[in-house]
């Protein structure tokens, strides 16, 4: 009997009764979830609708009281005139308010305002029953004075009906669930942190390293002992193999050496807490600083030279950090930066004034570069370039997910216990950070001493500067990202969205989507990118999404495309910035070997933060003179040119490999 080929047959869920049970479960929940909450729902909207009619009758009695003044005064019905700005300014308290009407006895429409009479003259004529149909809640006041109807010539005026939105019931429940959903999703983020970290540690590293002792000692070669030490089943089964293996090499004469992975997926969490410790008072940065720097500078002013002085801070800061970081290494590097960032924010909760506020917030932007650069150096000496996207992905991705929960949680730590607090608890979070690095980073990774190598000289440096190729990623791709992301995503989204009649929570769900999508894509794209080797073609993706994106919001300026270009932003960020780094060093590669990284990553750095400081002025300016929807389609247009130069540019431009090997000579 022949051996017939077995099919393995794929289906949509995982066999087994775990994932079944598993199954059932979830699905009994969300039954049960959405059942609860459309009955919350139904009684919230009872509540809502008695509250609506309520403020509808105290506007209604305000109205009769103006009508019936302006009758007392001997004004003829036909000459009252300015009905319709009455309403009209009603509306700018009260944006559900739709319509107001002056009837009849016999229900005819004299006055109307907001809406034509056309638009609501059917509504008037339902029953009681038909209400619930009805699209608007319908108050009547009778036009009385005294004990009788009020009458204008031979009118006999019966009532006084004003219309409210009935979809207005549900907008307060949405808001709610939209909030209990950025809740939802920051705690889900926030576990899968943690638990990526405790799994990390504890298991896939462990048995990463057992599988290569095991695989050593298959191969008769004795030399790996495992080093990744656990206290878990697997420290001691492989505590066992350990023993065996010293007792074999030590009958060999070979002496075996530890095996260890280093933690990179704690960097990630460093990130993460470091820059959750600053974006923590963001929501109420403006605010605060303009209400401490009031009496000195005037509030405006005095915050915008104070958050300017902190960017400034870290623009200089950053290129600085990244030239000594081989000799200080990043585990010094990142305990002092938490440090500067722990007596910043402390000194800015108790900060009394303007001069004290600039100190603080200039030591916070200096502990801000100092930690990033540490993590970034610690990221690129853990990897090679086989795996560096994927590195960098996941120290941007602690950084995205920070900028998703930090405002968020902010804005309710201020809400419920003022400002001071959440610059508090940003320095707690900070005292934390320092503390887990001793736990999260190994100190031997990126310090060299006196092995780091020498600061290049003036002709190195001028060679890395004529690097034709470097050149054509700073000008084209690193400026114009993070100038986009300012100049978009903190200027041009919300002040659109508020032109358009949004609230403050939809703009920041709306600008949370940057975040989300990031996060959620940039783990995959860098693995793509590592895998094909293929940063440069990463980066001009990276372009073109932004490009599309920005001239379909630019054309089409609505909320739900601003949305969507506001995620697409997220996915070309997450797509080009790994990529920028891994690409300025291969470009830079005979500049690196003799001088370090630090050089390199120091331009790249301050071209990026030149870029993010001139976003929000080019912004302003567009705007000034074209509009919000012009800014927009002006800035796409940029981002187009800018990405057709740099696919231009990059392959025609020499390496510049003589330069640089020239310069190399010359020290």
């Amino acid at each position: 009997m022949k051996n017939e080929p077995v099919t393995r047959r794929s289906g949509l869920f995982p066999k087994g009764t775990i994932w079944v049970l598993l199954l059932v479960s979830v699905v009994a929940l969300c039954i049960a979830l959405v059942g609860i909450s459309w009955r919350a729902a139904d009684l919230a909207r009872d509540d809502l609708r008695s509250e609506t009619i309520k403020k509808a009758t105290i506007e209604a009695q305000v109205l009769v009281e103006k009508i019936a003044r302006a009758l007392d005064l001997g004004i003829p019905l036909d000459k009252i005139t300015g009905f319709d700005d009455l309403i009209v300014g009603m509306q700018d308290g009260d944006p559900d308010l739709l319509f107001g009407a002056i009837l009849t006895s016999d229900g005819q429409v004299l006055f109307s305002g907001g809406l034509e009479p056309a638009a609501f003259e059917k509504s008037l004529s339902l029953s009681q029953d038909d209400q619930q149909k009805n699209r608007f809640i319908l108050t009547r006041l009778p036009l009385k004075m005294g004990d009788g109807a009020l009458e204008a010539g031979d009118i006999r005026l019966g009532s006084l009906v004003i219309g409210h939105d009935r979809r207005a019931l549900m907008r307060p429940l949405i808001d709610n669930l939209f909030d209990i959903g950025v809740i939802l999703l920051i705690a889900l983020a926030l576990s899968f942190e943690l638990m990526l970290l405790v799994l990390t540690v504890n298991v896939t590293m462990p048995v990463r390293v057992a599988s290569r002792v095991l695989a050593n000692i298959h191969a008769r070669k004795f030399t790996l002992l495992h080093g990744q030490s656990t206290r878990d089943d697997i420290g001691q089964f492989m505590g066992g193999i350990n023993a065996v293996v010293a007792n074999t090499a030590q009958k060999a004469g070979i002496i075996p050496q530890p095996a260890r992975e280093v933690r990179l997926v704690g960097v990630r969490m460093l990130a993460f807490m470091f820059v959750l410790a600053e974006e923590l008072a963001r929501p109420i940065m403006p605010a605060y600083f303009s209400d401490l720097t009031a009496h000195t500078m005037g509030g405006q002013l005095g915050a915008g030279i104070v958050m300017a002085v902190h960017l400034l801070m870290i623009a200089i800061a950053m290129p600085l950090c990244s030239l000594i970081q081989g000799k200080t290494g990043p585990l010094r590097m990142y305990l002092i930066g938490a440090c500067l960032a722990t007596v910043g924010l402390f000194g800015a909760a108790s900060a009394i004034g303007f001069w004290d506020l600039v100190i603080w917030r200039a030591l916070s932007g200096l502990g801000y570069a100092t930690t990033f650069v540490a993590c970034q150096s610690y990221v690129l000496d853990a990897t090679t370039e086989k795996n560096r996207s994927q590195g960098t992905a996941m120290m941007v991705s602690g950084i995205m997910l920070a900028d998703i929960c930090g405002p968020a949680i902010g804005g309710i730590i201020a809400g419920y216990f003022g400002a001071s607090l959440t610059f508090f608890m940003g320095g707690f979070v900070a005292v934390f950070a320092t503390g887990l690095a001793f736990f999260l980073m190994d100190s031997q990774v990126g310090l060299r001493g006196d092995m780091a190598p020498a600061l290049p000289t003036r002709a190195a440096f001028g060679a890395l500067l004529r690097n034709r190729r470097l050149q054509v990623l700073m000008v084209f791709a690193a400026i114009p990202a993070k100038l986009i992301l300012s100049a978009f995503l903190y200027y041009l989204v919300p002040v659109l969205m508020l032109q358009n009649g949004a609230t403050i929570a939809e703009i920041g769900r709306v600008i949370m989507l940057y975040g989300m999508v990031a996060l959620l894509s940039g783990w995959g794209v860098a693995r793509w990118t590592d895998r094909k080797q293929q940063e440069m073609r990463a980066v001009g993706i990276g372009g073109v999404i932004t490009a599309i994106g920005l001239v379909m919001a630019g054309i089409f300026p609505a909320g739900p495309v601003i949305a969507v270009a506001v995620g697409m932003l997220g996915l070309s960020q997450a797509t080009s910035i790994p990529a920028q780094v891994s690409l300025s060093l291969k470009l830079s590669r005979t500049f690196t070997e003799k001088h370090g990284t630090g050089p390199v990553l120091a331009v790249l750095r301050l071209a990026e933060r030149f870029g993010g400081a001139s976003g929000p002025l080019i912004a302003a300016m567009l705007v000034h003179y074209f509009g919000p929807e012009k800014a927009i389609l002006y800035l796409g247009c940029g981002a187009v040119i800018c990405i057709l130069c740099f696919e231009l540019f990059i392959g025609r431009s020499p390496v510049d490999k003589d330069i640089a090997d020239k310069a190399g000579v010359k020290q």
